[in-house]
C-alpha cells in the first residue's frame, strides 16, 4: 500500500509540473472543501467581506464530499486535476479540511496557503493525535499522503487550545493566527435575523422553550437518538430540535416528536434556541459564544475515548453538567439550575478574542498575502496579534513537536 501511495505522489506532481507552467494570476484565490459539496457559511461570509474589500478579486470554490465508494472517489478525482490547475494559477489558497494535493504537491514559492479549519476549537482529537484509531485516519495513508502539511497559517480559536492544534496538524504555534471564524461574526450580530428566519419557518414553535441537540460526527454510525428522545417531556412547551453532523446519517424514525429543523441552519437553531445538548463537538464553543447553556451527552463515553480521545476534560469543565443517562440529562435541565459562574469562566479560557472580527482579519490577511510577501504579511499579523493579547512569543508556547 505505502508503495502505491508513493506512486500517486510521483504521478500527482509530475502532472503538476506542466500545470504551474501556467501564470499566477495575482488576485485569484481558490477555496477547497471535503466537508460538503456547497462552501460552507464560513467562506460565504467571508467571501462577501473579500468582494466588499477587493472587488476585483477572482475566487474560485471547489467542494466535494467523498463517500466511501468507488463512484464517490472516481469523482474526487476528477476534482482534485481541477483543483492542481487551480493551485497552480492562484496567489492564495484557502482550505477547510484536509486537501490531498494542497499536502502532496510542491507548489510555486508565491503561492499561500490558509488553513481555515471548519471547527472553532480542538475539544476532541483529531488529525495526528487519532491516527489509526477508529474514528481516525490510517496512519500509513496519513504519513504517504502528507496530511496537513504545506501549510503557511492556519486560522485557529481560542489561544487555550494551541497544544491541540500543534498536535493535530503537525505544526509548530507559530503558524497559528488566533482570531476564530467568520460564523463568530455572524452568530454575534444576527440573533434578530436568525430569530426571523426560524418563526417564519416554524410559526408553531414562538413562544416554546427549544432545546438543540447537536452532536459530532462519528464515522461509520448512524444517528439514533431515541433514548433522549424517550426522555424528553414533549406534553410541555417544550421542544427538541436534532441537527445533525452534515456527514452523519439520522436514523428519522427514532426521533418523532422530535424535530430536525431542516428548513433552518444549526447556526439560527443556536442563535434561538434557550440551551445546547452536544457531547464531544466544537459547538461547544459556538453556544459558549452566545452564552448560551450547554449540557453533555456522553452516551458513549468509554467508547469515544478508546476509538478516538478527547483534548478537554469535559467533566472538569463542566462539572454537573455532564450526564450518560438521558432521564437524567433532562431532570437537569428541567430543574433550571446552572453554573454559570463556572461557565463564564470556561468562556474566557477558551473562547478567542471577542472584541475581533474574525472576518475581516482573515480577509484581510488574504489581501496582504495577494499585495505582498506571504511571509511577511503573515508572520507581522501573528506578531501583532501575540503583542496584542499580551501574551509570550509563540515559541515559549507548550506545543507538540511537527509530526
Amino acid at each position: 500500500m505505502r508503495i502505491a501511495f508513493i506512486l500517486l505522489r510521483w504521478l500527482m506532481n509530475f502532472i503538476y509540473l506542466f500545470m504551474k507552467l501556467f501564470p499566477i494570476k495575482n488576485n485569484k484565490l481558490v477555496f477547497l472543501s471535503r466537508q460538503s459539496n456547497t462552501p460552507s457559511e464560513d467562506f460565504l461570509f467571508l467571501q462577501d467581506k473579500l468582494l466588499e474589500l477587493y472587488p476585483d478579486m477572482e475566487i474560485v470554490a471547489i467542494t466535494c464530499r467523498v463517500d466511501n465508494n468507488l463512484k464517490s472517489m472516481l469523482n474526487f478525482a476528477g476534482v482534485t486535476l481541477k483543483s492542481m490547475y487551480h493551485l497552480a494559477t492562484s496567489r492564495v489558497c484557502l482550505l477547510d479540511s484536509y486537501w490531498p494535493a494542497v499536502s502532496v504537491l510542491h507548489h510555486k514559492k508565491e503561492l499561500a496557503v490558509i488553513q481555515m479549519w471548519h471547527a472553532m476549537g480542538k475539544i476532541k482529537k483529531s488529525g495526528y493525535q487519532s491516527l489509526g484509531k477508529k474514528f481516525g485516519r490510517s496512519d500509513v495513508i496519513a504519513r504517504e499522503m502528507r496530511m496537513h502539511k504545506n501549510y503557511d497559517v492556519i486560522i485557529a480559536g481560542g489561544r487555550a487550545f494551541n497544544p491541540f492544534y500543534c498536535a493535530s496538524f503537525g505544526v509548530e504555534p507559530d503558524v497559528l493566527y488566533n482570531v476564530g471564524l467568520p460564523r463568530m461574526d455572524r452568530l454575534r450580530e444576527g440573533v434578530s435575523e436568525a430569530r426571523r428566519q426560524f418563526d417564519e419557518a416554524y410559526p408553531w414553535l414562538r413562544g416554546r422553550k427549544i432545546i438543540l441537540y447537536a452532536p459530532t460526527f462519528r464515522k461509520g454510525q448512524v444517528l439514533e437518538p431515541s433514548k433522549l428522545v424517550d426522555a424528553f417531556a414533549f406534553e410541555t412547551k417544550d421542544m427538541l430540535i436534532i441537527k445533525r453532523h452534515p456527514n452523519q446519517l439520522l436514523d428519522v424514525e427514532s426521533i418523532p416528536p422530535a424535530i430536525t429543523g431542516s428548513k433552518v441552519p444549526t447556526s439560527t437553531v443556536l442563535s434561538v434556541c434557550d440551551c445546547v445538548i452536544t457531547d464531544y463537538s466544537a459547538i461547544t464553543i459556538e453556544a459558549a459564544l452566545l452564552g448560551k447553556p450547554v449540557y453533555f451527552y456522553l452516551f458513549d463515553y468509554e467508547d469515544y475515548m478508546a476509538h478516538n480521545g478527547l483534548n478537554v476534560k469535559l467533566f472538569d469543565e463542566f462539572p454537573g453538567c455532564v450526564f450518560s443517562d438521558a432521564q437524567e440529562l433532562m431532570a437537569a435541565i428541567n430543574s433550571g439550575e446552572y453554573d454559570y459562574a463556572n461557565y463564564e469562566r470556561f468562556r474566557e479560557k477558551y473562547l478567542p478574542d471577542l472584541s475581533g472580527r474574525a472576518t475581516d482579519k482573515i480577509a484581510e490577511l488574504i489581501i496582504d498575502c495577494m499585495e505582498r510577501d506571504k511571509h511577511d504579511a503573515i508572520s507581522e499579523r501573528i506578531a501583532r496579534q501575540n503583542q496584542a493579547d499580551g501574551a509570550v512569543g509563540s515559541k515559549d508556547t507548550v506545543c507538540a513537536q511537527s509530526l
